[in-house]
């Protein structure tokens, strides 16, 4: 009798705060009440790092909350996925992916799949990728680079982050259109394929542009930008397509949860990290890299992950280039 008059009570005083404006402090009705973890696929000090690491940040201070960063690189993002896929959709445990998820699944059996596993908060960037050689390489363009590489089945090795990942696949693709027999060595993330290229052990890297301020020293050259556009930093470098190759790659990064996230708290992830586009640090560490700041909301960007997969596909199909036989 004495707990139905206690509820009773509760309710009442409920009711009362209400009625007089004042918010009601009920601590189960608040989110978050505790840090968030947030998967990385990629390690740190990659272009991915670089920009994500002050979103994060700025999405930190909004939400009241510490978000602790945990990496786990490998596997083109599907260790990170499949991490990520496991945990409870609860708003403490979210992550980030790209553009290499999509490709990993059309590519190899993998553990999770983008459409059925995940709930998606938002969009905040695109890549911009590229091909470089050193800077003392003995090609000057790309085509004396493509002409060489055709001349000497095999010899050519470039480095990148895995199979499933977009710039591999431009290579892959490259390779496919004009019969070039290159070999790939994969790495877990851009800063040891760098180094393996830096240190003469590959002829190229197939990346996106955290190598930017080895271009503009001189120690890399840039040969193309894979996107549609040019990328930002370097407008004079011509695209693939402008070069006369039928072949683009656009990579999203997103921000993703388990699936079965609240609408509740995918709004309040969703509102934070919105707002946390706008800070200083994140907009210089998109600089930087040369990341281009695109925005899509949960819909929007659930959407465009369907788009790109049928796209995804699309382009593997016509190259040959689907999943790996048992």
């Amino acid at each position: 009798m004495k707990k139905r008059i206690d509820a009773r009570l509760l309710v009442l005083f409920v009711l009362f705060l209400a009625a007089m404006g004042l918010s009601v402090p009920l601590s189960w009705a608040k989110y978050p009440e505790k840090p968030i973890t947030f998967i990385m696929p990629w390690p740190a000090g990659g272009g991915t790092d670089i920009s994500g690491r002050p979103l994060i940040e700025a999405a930190s201070r909004i939400l009241g909350q510490p978000i602790v960063l945990e990496y786990h690189p490998g596997g083109s993002t599907t260790v990170a996925m499949n991490i990520l896929k496991h945990k409870k959709p609860d708003g403490y445990t979210i992550g980030m992916t790209t553009l290499s998820a999509t490709i990993s699944q059309h590519m190899r059996k993998v553990p999770t799949d983008l459409m059925k596993d995940f709930s998606y908060i938002m969009q905040y960037a695109e890549y911009s990728n590229g091909l470089v050689v050193r800077g003392d390489s003995p090609w000057k363009t790309l085509k004396e680079f493509l002409d060489y590489s055709k001349a000497n089945p095999g010899k050519i090795r470039y480095s990148s982050t895995g199979p499933g990942s977009p710039p591999s696949l431009v290579m892959a693709t490259l390779g496919k259109h004009l019969g070039i027999q290159w070999t790939l060595i994969p790495f877990e993330g851009g800063p040891p394929a760098l180094t393996a290229l830096l240190g003469g052990h590959v002829e190229a890297y197939t990346t996106t542009m955290h190598v930017k301020p080895h271009i503009l020293s001189g120690r890399l050259r840039l040969f193309c930008a894979y996107e549609e556009k040019r990328a930002p930093s370097f407008p004079e470098i011509q695209t693939l397509r402008e070069l006369g190759y039928p072949i683009s790659c656009s990579n999203f990064l997103v921000l993703l949860a388990p699936k079965g996230l609240p609408p509740e708290i995918l709004d309040v992830l969703h509102q934070a990290f919105k707002k946390a586009l706008d800070d200083p640090e994140f907009i210089k560490g998109c600089q930087k890299v040369d990341h281009v700041i695109v925005y899509r909301n949960p819909e929007e960007t659930t959407q465009h992950i369907k788009k790109m997969d049928k796209e995804i596909s699309m382009t593997l199909k016509e190259f040959k280039l689907g999943k790996e036989k048992d």
